[in-house]
């Protein structure tokens, strides 16, 4: 939903349904992170997200960016975006106060909500190239005197 909102495809968009349609996709995910939670990183995502759809739902269904961390990245807000300046933000600091300087490759504004996430899909990355002996059988030739014969 929302790579249709922030695309050419969403400037046909009527301002008040994408601002809607933000909000719920955003909720969206938070309800499936929810019901992930057992998974390792899962709770730190949770955490990211609730931030962000604080951020969204307190700013009227838009993420609030900071002009000084756009100007940082290099963006200008002429198109469809995640982002929008807001004169006086509710929630500011879970809002995108960051950015990646334009300088640096994919640069862009993000907010504390963002590294939550970010950080919690690491863990999420991480605990799941941990190999565990009773998951995955031992392969190769230590294995072959368990082969049939």
């Amino acid at each position: 939903v929302q790579v249709l909102l922030f695309s050419p495809i969403g400037a046909a968009i009527p301002d008040l349904a994408g601002r809607v349609a933000y909000l719920l996709s955003t909720a969206a995910v938070l309800v499936v992170v929810i019901a992930n939670v057992r998974i390792p990183g899962a709770p730190v995502i949770a955490a990211g997200a609730a931030a962000n759809l604080a951020a969204i739902a307190a700013n009227g269904g838009v993420m609030p960016a900071d002009p000084t961390a756009l100007a940082v990245a290099g963006i200008a807000l002429d198109g469809p975006s995640n982002s929008a300046v807001v004169a006086t933000p509710a929630l500011r600091a879970l809002t995108d106060i960051f950015a990646i300087p334009a300088a640096v490759p994919l640069a862009n504004v993000f907010s504390v909500g963002d590294v939550l996430v970010g950080l919690g899909v690491a863990i999420a990355i991480a605990a799941a190239m941990r190999r565990s002996p009773n998951v995955m059988p031992p392969t190769g030739p230590r294995n072959q005197s368990s082969a049939p014969r």
